[in-house]
């Protein structure tokens, strides 16, 4: 596919993920004390010309997620969008080799992106991470990313990027879907498709494969912060306004969500989000249905 086009893809992921209505996360209505709106989207936009590079490229994927990284983090004060930066630069990849949009096939790319990644990969993405001040907690097992040794560590032991995704998909979302293939961001895709084909609107459509990916899979950003019982009770809740959708029920479960802050915050969700628009976007290019309502 077009590099243009693939990194187009990312960007208006990036600017309608944060800008629909996804409960406990900054959207274009709510700003936390510590991130903001306009960071969301700066950010998005900003690292756009890595993904650009990235499309034509099959190696190195973990110095792209870097790139893009530090290509974000000059427009925002704090960790905005590496999540996303790790599921959009191998999309990105995969999708560049692709002629035409094909789900099974940018699949495959993403399998074999995965598999090939090395040892130099994984020390550029605790780089990024690093760069990024993202909230990580000390491993259980494997290299502790705020350890000055892990790099050293990383190098001793021969772990690729994929071994060290192996690793923390245990408490980690975003690693897991390196390791599952994407799957829920296929998920995501396709229940995009489903709720757009049905509402027509792509922000109601955005809204409620958010609440479907969360009822689904407990949010992994929840769990680092308050515990995976926290988050499990935040997925049922998710439930249940799932089931009896109005506005008033996602309002009070956003109420309930950003009381503390951002403790709640189901960033990791939101995250996947940006890869399921990604990947919708992406088949909307192809077809030529670039106009969303």
């Amino acid at each position: 596919m077009n590099p243009f086009d693939v990194m187009k893809a990312s960007q208006i992921a990036c600017c309608l993920e944060v800008s629909s209505f996804k409960p406990g996360n900054v959207h274009r209505n709510r700003d936390y004390k510590d991130i903001k709106y306009h960071h969301f989207i700066n950010s998005g936009i900003a690292f756009g010309n890595v993904v650009y590079e990235a499309s034509q490229k099959d190696k190195d994927v973990g110095l792209y997620i870097k790139k893009a990284v530090i290509e974000s983090k000059k427009w925002s004060p704090t960790n905005a969008n590496l999540g996303i930066i790790m599921l959009h630069i191998p999309i990105a990849m995969a999708a560049g080799k692709l002629k035409n949009f094909n789900e099974n096939k940018l699949k495959e790319n993403l399998k074999k992106i995965a598999e090939n990644t090395t040892v130099e990969d994984a020390l550029n993405v605790y780089d990024a991470i690093n760069i990024a001040m993202a909230y990580v907690n000390k491993p259980k097992k494997g290299p502790d990313v705020t350890s000055e040794d892990a790099k050293k560590e990383l190098v001793e032991k021969g772990l690729t990027l994929l071994d060290v995704y192996k690793i923390s998909a245990e408490w980690d979302n975003i690693s897991k879907e390196w390791i599952d293939n994407f799957k829920i961001s296929f998920e995501g895709y396709n229940l995009l498709k489903k709720y757009y084909k049905e509402f027509n609107n792509i922000n109601l459509a955005i809204t409620k494969t958010f609440l479907n990916l969360l009822t689904k899979y407990p949010d992994t950003l929840i769990a680092r912060k308050r515990g995976f019982e926290t988050a499990l009770k935040v997925s049922k809740m998710a439930e249940n306004v799932l089931n009896n959708f109005t506005e008033e029920k996602v309002n009070e479960f956003d109420k309930y969500l950003s009381k503390e802050g951002n403790k709640l915050n189901p960033g990791t969700t939101a995250d996947l989000i940006a890869s399921s628009l990604m990947i919708f976007i992406l088949d909307r290019i192809d077809k030529g249905e670039t106009i969303l309502w």
